[in-house]
This record gives structure tokens, sequence and C-alpha cells, in this order.
């Protein structure tokens, strides 16, 4: 967005021109000044007359597009329409055509444009007063009204940069806040790969040892062969187990060495929430059991995302043999802070081998579905 003096910025929040309402005032000051030269009430009017009051109404047409140019025509205008007699009857339609065109060049030109296109106004103006029957001395107070308009314009022009600035403010730190989430995920994730690299490799080195001294074993000691295939497989099932976990730590401040929640802490979690105001429910089906830490932490963080994205949410638990199935109905909530808690909760269940949804309904309706595999110990 640009802040130009010369109005790029204020174009982004000033209404969008329409020239046929320009056009539509234009011919209604035409008809008004035509009527003002033939009517009744000016038995000397002539068609001369009729013809040069266009050169006052005619710069309105221009006033949004170019407003500098109409305060200049509207100026030549009132001097050319007073030549034939110097004695022409317009000042009612000079006037409100100088008022209309004074306020568009406040509004969208800069300080030294506005400024020059006043000058030449008011010079239309002082021309006005000396060649317009209908006007005296009393009749004055033109030049300050006119002044009094132009000023009203610029107070315009002044809030409308405002709004400009604080709409591109708010971009900006929607974007920020968007950005800062994006790097919080991949950070988490650079955490995770060397973690997880540090805690698989010794691990799978002793189990490589393990089964080539198991495969000597196989024929002279099948019964010690046996206890080290078994050996490998628990040390396998652990180390899964660990880097499960690691996998589930995605925010920086959960790595730490305190006891991880699970589903035994979501009451807890939703009494919290409802006693901030939030309306929350929660239902289990199937067979509850214990699961995996790092499948419970997993559930336990969409859960709390969720609350962090979502009002009055509804929370559903699935058991199943082989999965765990999470459904929660809500209402999105406004804000860059939503879509990144959202974000989160797909990066954790993601990086559990899970699947995750989030579907749309009406208004700001959202239901978000995840499925988690669970691998039981011994299974």
């Amino acid at each position: 967005m640009s802040t130009a003096p010369g109005g790029a910025t204020i174009a982004a929040v000033m209404p969008v021109p329409r020239p046929w309402l320009d056009w539509a005032i234009a011919g209604a000051l035409t008809a008004v000044g035509v009527f003002m030269t033939l009517g009744p009430d000016h038995p000397d009017g002539t068609i001369v007359d009729s013809i040069v009051v266009a050169a006052v109404t005619l710069p309105v047409i221009w006033r949004r597009f170019a407003p500098f140019a109409a305060a200049a025509a509207l100026a030549a205008g009132v001097i050319v329409s007073g030549i034939p007699t110097f004695d022409q009857s317009r000042c009612g339609v000079a006037i409100p055509a100088a008022l209309l065109i004074l306020f568009s060049l406040a509004a969208r030109r800069g300080m030294r444009q506005a400024l020059d296109g006043l000058a030449l106004v008011l010079a239309g103006m002082v021309a006005l007063l000396l060649t317009d029957p209908l006007l005296d001395p009393d009749a004055l107070f033109i030049l300050p009204l006119c002044a009094g308009v132009w000023w009203t314009g610029r107070l315009v022009r002044s809030r409308n940069r405002v709004a400009a600035e604080l709409a591109e403010h708010s971009q900006r730190l929607a974007r920020t806040r968007e950005e800062r989430a994006s790097l919080a995920v991949e950070h988490d994730r650079a955490t995770i790969a060397a973690g997880l690299e540090a805690a698989a490799r010794r691990p799978l080195r002793a189990m490589v040892d393990l089964a080539d001294a198991g495969g000597a074993d196989v024929d002279a000691r099948p019964e010690h062969a046996s206890e080290t295939f078994a050996s490998i497989e628990r040390r396998g099932r652990k180390s899964l187990e660990e880097m499960r976990q690691m996998l589930g730590k995605l925010r920086g401040d959960e790595l730490d060495t305190s006891p991880q929640p699970g589903f035994a802490d979501l009451e807890a979690l939703l009494a919290q929430a409802r006693e901030a105001g939030a309306v929350v429910e929660l239902r289990a089906t199937g067979w509850r059991r214990a699961l995996p830490v790092g499948i419970e932490l997993a559930g336990y963080r969409m859960v709390q995302h969720a609350l962090e994205a979502l009002a009055a949410i509804d929370v559903t638990l699935r058991y199943l043999p082989d999965a765990l199935e999470l459904e929660i109905r809500g209402e999105l909530a406004d804000g860059s802070s939503a879509e990144a808690a959202l974000v989160a909760a797909r990066e954790r269940i993601t990086a559990h081998g899970g699947s995750f949804s989030r579907e749309r309904g009406a208004g700001r309706a959202c239901v978000l579905r995840s499925r988690l595999p669970v691998v039981m110990p011994g299974g």
C-alpha cells in the first residue's frame, strides 16, 4: 500500500468513484441553470446565457477523477459565463458546483495541489460576486463557506489516511503472527529430528548386534536365540514408543522432565475451560483403556488446541481395537491464533502417523476429526 503524497494511500479507503452520479449532478445543475436563464423570473435571459451556464456546471463531472482540473475549469467557467453581459445570474448553480469540487479536491489531492485549487475556486467566486446581479456585499460569506468545505475535505483525507495506515498495520501483524506460527512448527520439526537421531542410534545399534548374535545361535543354541529375538522385540517396541513420544513434542514448552498429560487429565482441562466460561462436553465410546503415552499426549494436545481455536466444543473419543478416533465440534474463533492452533493440532496428529481433517459447516461451524493408530505392547 503506497503512502505517496499524491494520495495513493487514500485511494485504498476512499469510495470507488461512480461516474454516473457526477454526470447526474452536472445534468441537474445544468437544468437548474437553464431554467434560471429562461424562466419567467428572468425575462431578459437569452439562449447564449443558457449555453454559457454549462461552463459552470459541467466541471462537476471531473471532480473525482481530476479535481484540480475541475477547480480550474470552474474558475474559468465563472468568468466565461459572465462575459456576454457581465450581468449573468448563475450563483444558484455556481456555488453548489464550487462546494462539490472543493470537497473532492481537498479529500483526494496533496496539500500543495489542494491549496492551488482552493485559490482558483476562490478567485472564481470573487468574479461571481462582482458579476452576478443576485449577489450583494452580504454574500461575502461564500468565501469562508468555500474555505470551510475545503477544510472539511482535508479532515476526511486525514481520517482516511489514518484508517489506511491502521488497516496496513493490522495486515502486517496478521502476517507476522502467521510467520511466527510457521517458524515455531519448523523449529519443532528440527528439534524432533535431532532428538530422534540421538534417541534411535544407540538402541538400533544394540538391536543389530543382538540380531547378529541371535543369528549365529539359531542352530547351536535355539533357546538362547529365542531369548535374544524376544529381547530385540522388547527393545524395538520401547524405541518405537520413545520415537512416538518425541514426535508428539511439537511445542518448546513441553520439552521438560515433568509427567506428560493424558486422557486422565482431560476432565481437569475441560473443567478449567468451563470455569473460564466455555461450554464443553466430553463423551467416550468403546473399550476405555490405557493407551501408549505418546498417543494419549497427542489426543490431549489436540483437545487443548481445539479449545484455543473453537468455542462451545463437543469432544467425542472412540476407542477402537487398533485406533483412537477423536471428533471435536464447535464454532471457529476469529483471528490468526485460531488458525495457528489448528496447524499445531494437525502436526501433532500426523507426527504419530495419524490422519487429521477439518470440515466447515454453516456459519462458523467446524468439525475436527482425527484417527491415531494404536499398537499395544505385546500385540
